[in-house]
């Protein structure tokens, strides 16, 4: 009897040994080449010891699996959310524009765009890329610039509304061609003016704006945005038509 109670108390106490040095180890307190053969081979035993011994040797594979799950969660969270719009439509012009007026703008321009998606409705992407030439902000105009600059690489950036002086700008950068020919530019009349807001700030009609076509042929837009092109065509000429 005294020799099964001296081996369970061994036992016990082998157990609390390897259950300290097993932490240590964990924590960095106990360097395990120092450990003797028989100490080495420290088992976790209960779940708790298990899970800690598992998150011990895994965490860095853990922390990374994490972050990868989070950033694909976003990903996939962003592309279903993500608006499918039919086209792009660019305000550039030497005024402060409001956000409401630009709101006004969108709907306008998605009354003469058909739905070329098909996914049941007409939604267009307006972006105002206008400042005041009165501005003392050079950051503002430093981003507005930049802003232009990305959209006349944009295939799906054909339809522009441009005053005289940001025009004039636009067909002046290349010596080869006009970015905008004269057939494809109309100058917008009351029927665009009674659609936007009374009182707005930007787009008044003391001053002339014009919505604009993109020229694509002999750019590095050529074959790419053929059919966004042909799209925006369509939208130039039923303004021009007054329908």
């Amino acid at each position: 009897m005294d020799n099964k109670k001296s081996e369970t108390l061994r036992q016990r106490e082998k157990a609390q040994k390897d259950l300290i040095e097993l932490k240590k180890m964990q924590q960095g307190q106990l360097d395990p080449s120092l450990l003797n053969d028989d100490d080495k081979k420290i088992v976790p035993r209960t779940l708790d010891e298990k899970c800690d011994n598992f998150f011990y040797h895994n965490k860095q594979k853990l922390i990374i699996f994490g972050f990868l799950a989070v950033v694909l969660s976003i990903l996939i969270v962003s592309c279903a959310t993500r608006t499918n719009y039919d086209a792009t439509l660019t305000i550039y012009c030497y005024e402060y524009i409001a956000p409401e007026t630009v709101k006004d703008v969108t709907k306008w321009v998605e009354g003469y765009h058909a739905d070329t998606n098909e996914n049941g409705a007409v939604e267009i992407l307006v972006t105002d890329c206008s400042f005041s030439e009165d501005t003392d902000l050079a950051d503002t105009v430093t981003t507005q610039q930049m802003k232009i600059q990305s959209l006349l690489m944009d295939k799906e950036a054909m339809l522009f509304i441009l005053d005289d002086n940001s025009l004039e700008y636009l067909n002046s950068i290349s010596k080869d061609l006009d970015l905008f020919a004269e057939e494809n530019i109309v100058k917008l009349d009351d029927n665009f003016y009674k659609t936007l807001s009374d009182g707005r700030i930007g787009l008044e009609e003391d001053k002339d704006h014009y919505l604009c076509l993109r020229t694509v042929d002999r750019t590095a837009l050529e074959g790419r945005a053929q059919k966004n092109y042909e799209d925006a065509k369509k939208v130039l000429e039923a303004v021009k038509a007054g329908k």
